[in-house]
């Protein structure tokens, strides 16, 4: 373990110095009241009382060949020819915010005492602005760095794991670390919806990683090649999201032949599904409010059938499209709901036991559910029924080499 000044630490940990790779690694959630906490600890000397822990390239690299893993020797060659001397396995948070003080991109809030003792009430400054004494004192503040020992890049997730349980990683986090190549599609494919995901998913659950969970989730509903179910469809629960992603363990790239991962069709209906969120107007996103979770799937499941029967929907009316779903929507359940309730009356008048009426049955039963394949299928196809009978109805067009045939 070293200990080293905060000044020295900016230095030679900075990021040009180490690598923060996405597959283990939680996204970066501190705000800006913790960084002054962080700089109160350190001013007062606490900062050495916890440890960042990063991985040295070469010595992993060098422990790689001797163990004739060629993984790992090809994943550090490649973090070396980035340039990169360390991987961050915990304090990613403490080293990116420290970092970015220092460098005057983020200000702090706080009483710190200056390298004379002298305690400063500061107010949303940033490093450069401080008194000249209360930056010694921070710049001579002490962290700890600890070199993890040598080991493998099948190993990194989980050390990055046991370090990081004080404060348990969720499914997702822990997910994102297999060694799969539908982990880095989801990672890929989750920042190119970004902007439509921010309307789906709260800026909370972004932080950890619940967006990329949603971008996988959707690609089993619209690959449907779980081995487990004839039709192939998946369930979309905690254990059904590793064993997707366990099936591509054994392959290195999505782009194998033979990998069982197709995501041509998907990344086309996500791009449309995306398009649809961030275009329509009838929820309001400002601050945390975001596009119902059911209405979200409602948007995926058309789209689907968009794309399986060749139309298209113009981009000047993807909003009206979003609508439109939304008003379907809305009557499949309010008539359901008027149904059961109808047929829950008639029950009671005939003396029969209206609980015996199963609400399984129903399509308002139905828009809690899509974790459940039965219950989504049932969904999607009287959607998409409604739908087919007037496309044009819902802004769609066929596409001009279908409407040919």
């Amino acid at each position: 373990m070293t200990t080293t000044t905060i000044k020295d630490f900016i230095k030679n940990y900075d990021e040009s110095e180490v690598y923060y790779d996405e597959a283990f690694q939680r996204r970066v959630v501190w705000r800006d009241p913790a960084l002054g906490k962080f700089i109160m600890s350190v001013t007062k000397g606490w900062g050495a009382l916890g440890t960042i822990v990063v991985a040295d390239v070469k010595i992993c690299h060098k422990h790689s060949l001797e163990l004739r893993d060629y993984n790992s020797v090809k994943y550090f060659e490649d973090v070396l020819a980035k340039g990169f001397r360390y991987i961050s396995l915990d304090g990613q948070n403490r080293s990116k915010k420290l970092i970015e003080f220092l460098e005057n991109e983020i200000s702090i809030s706080g009483e710190f005492p200056d390298a004379d003792g002298l305690e400063h009430k500061i107010v949303n400054k940033f490093f450069k602005d401080l008194p000249q004494r209360l930056q010694d004192r921070i710049g001579d503040a002490s962290l700890n760095v600890q070199i993890a020992p040598p080991c493998l890049r099948s190993e990194l997730p989980h050390l990055f794991e046991a370090l990081n349980s004080g404060e348990p990683l969720n499914s997702h986090e822990k997910r994102n670390s297999k060694a799969s190549p539908i982990a880095a599609w989801v990672r890929r494919t989750s920042k190119e919806l970004s902007v439509g995901l921010a309307r789906v998913v709260s800026e909370q659950d972004t932080k950890r990683m619940l967006d990329d969970e949603l971008v996988a989730k959707m690609a089993m509903v619209l690959m449907q090649n779980d081995r487990a179910n004839k039709n192939g469809s998946w369930n979309l629960g905690s254990d059904d999201i590793d064993r997707f992603y366990d099936r591509g363990i054994t392959y290195e790239n999505i782009d194998d032949p033979a990998c069982p991962y197709s995501v041509d069709k998907t990344e086309k209906v996500l791009k449309m599904w995306e398009a649809c969120m961030v275009a329509q107007k009838y929820y309001n996103c400002s601050g945390s409010r975001t596009i119902a979770s059911k209405q979200a799937w409602a948007i995926l499941y058309v789209c689907e059938w968009i794309y399986d029967n060749h139309y298209y929907i113009e981009p000047s009316s993807y909003a009206s499209f979003f609508r439109k779903i939304k008003e379907l929507d809305d009557k499949l359940a309010t008539d359901s709901q008027s149904e059961y309730a109808a047929k829950c009356t008639a029950a009671s008048e005939e003396g029969s036991d209206p609980d015996k009426i199963s609400k399984g049955t129903y399509y308002f039963a139905w828009l809690s559910l899509p974790h459940q394949s039965k219950y989504r299928d049932k969904r999607a196809g009287k959607l998409v029924e409604k739908v087919n009978k007037d496309p044009a109805e819902y802004s769609l067009r066929m596409s001009a080499s279908s409407a040919a045939k």
